[in-house]
């Protein structure tokens, strides 16, 4: 099977072997496929991290994080020792999923189980692997729901407080939209001027790849739209950096890897605390499924109210 990209050519069965024309492919092809019957008919004979080249060039590249998810599925490959694809097995992986239990989280193996049977259902979908995916049925490891920590309205204090003694003048208008909107970090970070118009920013290129638009105070907008812009792309400086210092500054105890994401729980947490809707708080944070967000419903002032009234022992109450 023959694909092209903005390379040139290439033969599903040596995708890294690019041609300048066609012909020249299809004839590498066909010279792959008679090797092929001759060393043993139909079997696949394609290591791992050759399908994981020809998942990138036909699907991955045009993911948001594909650099990063690459490099990912090369590490899976060189771990499992880049078996011949068609010969891995949910075996062979449940022990490679042991193995990385001794050295990794149950989040990371059960990301790098997702990965590599994605890949594997995306090379179903293309046509070029005939195997059955050896993951499809391997469940993933069941994970601990993590604390959701959020700031108190004297943490937020303290916070925005220490993000003023420092030089990076756009960090506290970075820590400000994140709480003001539920933004993640790198989404408000990255805002160009052109996002902030009509009392409402608009967040581009989304995790979920979905733009939305959030309304925010006309105090906010103000400073905002008063602030001169970095440069014609982008409103603030990089302020990650910053924002670590700012916290320890204000003496935050933080959950691990809940640094700048400690702002869109708190958003969050506080949206419902006063009584927000939970369905209306999906589509202001970006959630594809409702489950992600119904992490917050027990902050709802009356969740499970009903208890109180519904329970069996109240009838009991007064005689025991």
């Amino acid at each position: 099977m023959i694909f092209q990209n903005d390379e040139g050519y290439f033969s599903s069965l040596a995708p890294d072997q690019v041609f300048d024309t066609e012909r020249q492919a299809a004839q590498f092809d066909k010279r792959q496929a008679l090797k092929l019957a001759r060393d043993g008919g139909k079997r696949d004979t394609r290591s791992l991290d050759k399908l994981i080249t020809l998942w990138y060039r036909l699907h991955g590249k045009t993911l948001r994080d594909h650099v990063r998810l690459r490099k990912n599925l090369y590490r899976i490959a060189e771990r499992l020792g880049n078996p011949i694809a068609s010969d891995l097995t949910r075996e062979a992986f449940a022990h490679y999923r042991e193995q990385r239990s001794l050295e990794v989280s149950t989040v990371t193996i059960n990301r790098e189980h997702a990965y590599l049977r994605a890949m594997f259902n995306e090379l179903t979908r293309l046509g070029v692997i005939e195997f059955e995916n050896p993951l499809l049925t391997l469940r993933p490891f069941r994970e601990r729901e993590k604390e959701l920590r959020y700031l108190t309205h004297d943490e937020i204090g303290r916070l925005l407080l220490a993000c003023q003694t420092f030089s990076n003048r756009s960090l506290i208008y970075i820590v400000k939209i994140c709480l003001a909107t539920g933004a993640r970090w790198g989404e408000a970070e990255q805002l160009k001027p052109s996002q902030i118009k009509n009392h409402q920013i608009t967040f581009l290129n989304t995790k979920s790849t979905k733009n939305r638009t959030v309304p925010i105070q006309p105090r906010l907008y103000d400073e905002l739209k008063a602030l001169s812009p970095v440069t014609d792309k982008r409103l603030f400086l990089s302020s990650l950096s910053a924002f670590r210092k700012a916290v320890a500054k204000a003496a935050l105890d933080l959950p691990t890897g809940q640094m700048t994401h400690v702002l869109r729980h708190t958003f969050a947490s506080h949206y419902v605390i006063n009584g927000g809707n939970i369905v209306k708080l999906r589509d202001v944070l970006g959630h594809s499924e409702i489950t992600t967000t119904m992490r917050y419903a027990h902050l709802a002032p009356d969740h499970l109210e009903e208890t109180l009234l519904l329970n069996p022992l109240n009838q009991h109450l007064d005689g025991f």
